[in-house]
């Protein structure tokens, strides 16, 4: 035991108390320096960086608290909550005043002496939501207890019930429900319960909608549709809507879908891209109808294959009607383009053509009307890998078609890959119409011989033995075949088709008969068969004309009527430097066709344009011009392989050989006698007969197509 004098014990005591007391005045004194509000920003928080910002507040036991956000990273990190007097009371939080920042209030009450068991209510909130697992669990107070549900991770609702005990904390209530359902808070994360309920609120609308959809777009709409096939054979699915009669189409890409929406009258209204390559063709078109808040509107499924065709079809007959657009305005992609639209193809072609006249300083003289895919790759059964892209530009104004063609294909010029012809024709010769009314023509004609070609070949090999039995000459079959479709005289095919299709075993021979027979029906459908029936027509002549200045033939020396042959001698007669108007040889084709009866160039400069002579069908297909044009490049060739012997000829006597004067001046005077005269009289008589030929020519210029020109 330790004795000290009253007086030593008591000093000590009354320097505790001035301790205590300063302690109390210092603490006062930090609590009323530092003051957080609502509007707080740049608070310096101990233990963390940078500065941060108030949030929200919420009001315990007399005392407010505020959670903080960071001011440069905001929600990016984990937020704090502080006291009104600055104290850090938790930290690490993600989801506002959820149950652990709760607990960390509850301490720091405890800590200034202020019992939280009857502050528990007001601590806890009136609702909680955590993930556990797979699942969502959400709670909320009710005045008998709690009510709890389970969500899926799509939102859909499990599960759920009530919980009648108010007198027990949230958390014990929380305890006892997931006991029960052998799951535990050690595995919950936290979640905002408002976002929750937004997002199943959100997913219920979805769903009704979705109901809606299945109503309305039924699922066989999409039922077969193979996306990875799809992307590579451009197949889409279509519909139509009852109500407007309008279409939709929606194809897949790499990228995810292409969707065109027509109007009842098959014209393209809208078209647009969904990028989502992960979603199934029904799930996108659920989307796009929603997106263009067509979501409500009935539809039903329409044949792809069967609505490709009526849009093509659709075009034709517009333009075939007068009505003239820049483009078909065939939006879909093809397979044979590419994976490129016909109207893309045509739009790059005119912008290409329109980009020549400038360079040429010809923009304002020519005038560019439209432009169409045509050839092979307009034709699914045609087209082969190497095959061209054929275009055809029709326009009107001051150039030439061949002079047009060489500028448009002087370098050459491909879309995805494809090399593109572009073959530009003069409105005034021949209107756009007209030149696909042929071409649709001949492509009917290639169309049906294929078709033949195909049907003979799985006669074949269906049964090569009986084939081989009634069929001599396979050649002769296949245009036996060609004549039968083209007199539609073909009941007994379609009758065998049908047969193999329903009876054959191999699944092959199925398939490629019910394709032949689906072709060889819509084989019947060609325009081909829907021409007016020609008139018989006049046995088909050639005859051919020479002219100084090919572009305008009434200017110079011009000779018409005349063979090949004294076309070749006229042509060689007349100087190559006269007017330079380039000199040439034509031919005058009649036929009876009322657009390709008359004169078109054959040569000129010594140059024969083939590849341009043959853009036109009607003259590729023609005997007579054909053989003009191989007489035309022999002789030629002949003529070049002559002039190279001379130009040798005359280099080895320029380098070589001394020439004997003496003997020349010799043979000059001893040169039979009336040799001169008889060269004179040939000259006079060729130069008589070539002015016959001039006066013959101008009599008959006024008959003469290309002549009607004043100067």
């Amino acid at each position: 035991m330790i004795e000290s004098h009253p007086a030593v014990l008591d000093g000590f005591i009354d320097m505790a108390r001035a301790e205590i007391r300063m302690q109390k005045i210092e603490q006062a004194l930090d609590e009323s320096e530092v003051t957080v509000t609502a509007d707080t920003r740049g608070f310096e928080a101990n233990g963390h960086d940078g500065t941060w910002h108030t949030v929200d507040e919420k009001e315990y036991a007399g005392e407010k608290f505020f959670f903080m956000e960071h001011d440069e990273y905001g929600s990016d990190v984990a937020g704090i909550i502080v006291s009104e007097h600055g104290h850090l009371v938790a930290e690490d939080l993600w989801n506002g005043y959820d149950a652990g920042a709760l607990e960390a209030i509850s301490e720091y009450l405890q800590e200034k002496g202020i019992s939280v068991e009857r502050l528990m209510p007001e601590l806890e909130p009136d609702e909680l939501a955590y993930k556990i697992d797979d699942k969502y669990f959400a709670i909320q107070r009710t005045e008998e207890g709690y009510d709890y549900t389970f969500y899926a991770l799509d939102y859909d609702e499990i599960d759920g019930g009530a919980y009648d005990n108010p007198d027990i904390s949230m958390r014990q209530a929380m305890e006892d429900i997931l006991e029960d359902e052998d799951m535990s808070l050690e595995n919950a994360v936290p979640v905002d319960y408002e976002d929750l309920m937004a997002e199943v609120e959100e997913a219920g609308e979805r769903q009704m909608q979705l109901a809606q959809l299945l109503k309305n777009c039924p699922p066989s709409i999409f039922e077969d549709y193979d996306r990875e096939k799809a992307v590579d054979t451009c197949e889409g699915i279509a519909m139509q809507f009852t109500k407007s009669k309008g279409y939709l189409t929606v194809q897949a890409t790499g990228e995810g879908y292409f969707y065109i929406f027509y109007d009842s009258d098959l014209h393209e209204i809208h078209s647009n891209d969904y990028d989502d390559s992960k979603v199934s063709v029904q799930k996108a078109t659920y989307e796009i109808l929603k997106s263009e808040r067509m979501d409500d509107m009935e539809c039903i499924k329409v044949d792809y294959k069967e609505f490709e065709a009526m849009t093509i079809q659709h075009s034709k007959d517009l333009l075939q009607a007068g009505e003239l657009r820049a483009t078909s305005e065939i939006g879909r992609d093809e397979v044979a383009l590419n994976g490129l639209s016909r109207a893309e193809v045509e739009r790059g072609v005119l912008y290409h053509a329109q980009g020549i006249l400038e360079e040429m300083g010809l923009e304002n003289e020519v005038e560019l009307l439209a432009a169409r895919v045509h050839g092979s790759r307009s034709r699914e059964e045609l087209y082969r890998d190497d095959s061209d892209l054929d275009v055809v530009l029709s326009y009107r104004g001051n150039i030439r078609e061949d002079s047009f063609f060489n500028e448009l294909n002087a370098h050459g010029i491909a879309m995805a890959g494809i090399k593109v012809d572009i073959n530009p024709i003069a409105e005034e010769r021949i209107t756009l119409s007209e030149y696909m009314r042929e071409s649709e023509a001949y492509l009917d004609q290639k169309e049906i011989e294929k078709l033949a070609v195909d049907l003979d070949n799985f006669s074949f090999e269906y049964d090569t033995y009986e084939y081989k039995d009634t069929v001599e000459n396979r050649e002769e079959q296949v245009e036996k075949i060609t004549e039968d479709i083209l007199n539609q005289k073909t009941g007994c095919l379609k009758d065998w088709l049908v047969e193999v299709s329903e009876e054959s075993d191999i699944d092959s021979d199925v398939i490629t008969a019910r394709s032949l027979l689906s072709r060889l029906e819509k084989a019947e459908t060609l325009s081909i068969f829907t021409r007016q029936p020609e008139q018989e027509q006049p046995e088909a002549t050639i005859t051919f004309y020479v002219a100084e200045c090919m572009e305008f033939p009434v200017m110079g020396e011009y000779h018409n009527n005349l063979t090949l042959e004294e076309a070749i001698k006229i042509y060689e007669s007349i100087p190559a430097e006269r007017m330079h108007g380039g000199k040439g040889i034509g031919f005058d084709l009649q036929d009876g066709d009322e657009d390709y009866s008359g004169e078109y160039e054959l040569m000129s400069w010594d140059r024969v344009d083939r590849e341009l002579i043959d853009m036109i069908p009607h003259y590729k297909e023609s005997p007579l011009v054909q053989k003009a044009i191989n007489d035309m490049e022999k002789y030629l060739a002949d003529k070049k392989n002559k002039q190279a012997e001379i130009t040798e000829e005359l280099s080895e006597k320029q380098s070589g050989k001394n020439i004997d004067v003496e003997k020349n001046a010799e043979k000059k005077v001893t040169r039979e006698p009336g040799s001169i005269k008889k060269s004179v009289l040939q000259s006079l008589k060729d130069y008589q007969a070539r002015v016959k030929a001039q006066e013959k020519a101008k009599e008959k210029n006024n008959e003469h197509k290309k002549g009607d020109m004043e100067l």
